[in-house]
């Protein structure tokens, strides 16, 4: 039985306005082996352990430099995994759509089945999806929502399990997070270098949920 797992992560906020950040950002990574770079992780982390360096876990946002730098070569050279990203611009989402029960089932599922169909859900015969804890607390029902709708239409009957682990007990989530941090750069700050430097293992361009999008409501 070849498990598919996917670790979700997302990026920005739900103030819709100026003052808010400009855009949403979705990231899945995932791999059908995930064990060569999980280890990979751990013995990176308790590298820098021995030199002093106390980390839990790899966060993008708050580690120093040179450890995200040494982060970011790590995954981007070992083990057979991809990533993804959606990124919303929130000034042209639809104020009836801004609510977590309709904002998740939207976009979050637009990623996933993008991500999954094609030769990827033919060669899965069960899925493992996997969100951090925090993201939850504020949106639990609507997260779980969207996942279950999608894996009840994407995997036809197959099994598939959700499970919602802090970032320290996954190094799949620090994946997520990296590479959902480096969308994030890229739309919000004109920064393309983690991007850039992760490029081997993107699946495909992000997809601009609402390039079409004309009305601007804020």
């Amino acid at each position: 039985m070849s498990t598919l797992h996917i670790a979700i992560d997302e990026a920005g906020n739900f103030a819709f306005s100026p003052k808010g950040s400009r855009v949403h950002v979705f990231g899945v990574a995932w791999t059908f082996d995930p064990e060569p770079l999980a280890t990979e992780i751990t013995r990176l982390r308790f590298s820098l352990l021995k030199r002093g360096i106390d980390l839990q876990a790899f966060h993008a946002s708050t580690d120093e430099q040179k450890n995200r730098n040494a982060f970011v070569q790590a995954i981007a050279t070992i083990g057979k995994w991809k990533f993804a990203g959606l990124v919303v611009e929130k000034a042209k989402v639809n104020p009836s759509i801004r609510r977590p029960e309709a904002f998740y089932p939207r976009f979050l599922c637009s990623l996933l089945s993008f991500v999954f169909r094609g030769s990827i859900s033919a060669n899965a015969s069960r899925l493992a999806i996997f969100t951090d804890t925090l993201p939850l607390e504020r949106n639990r029902e609507s997260v779980q929502k969207a996942i279950k709708t999608f894996c009840r239409s994407e995997m036809k009957g197959k099994p598939f399990e959700i499970f919602h682990h802090c970032d320290e007990s996954n190094c799949w989530l620090q994946v997520a997070d990296y590479c959902t941090w480096a969308f994030q750069r890229k739309w919000e700050m004109n920064d393309s270098r983690t991007y850039n430097q992760l490029n081997g293992q993107l699946h495909a361009t992000e997809l601009d949920a609402l390039q079409a999008g004309v009305t601007r409501y804020y």
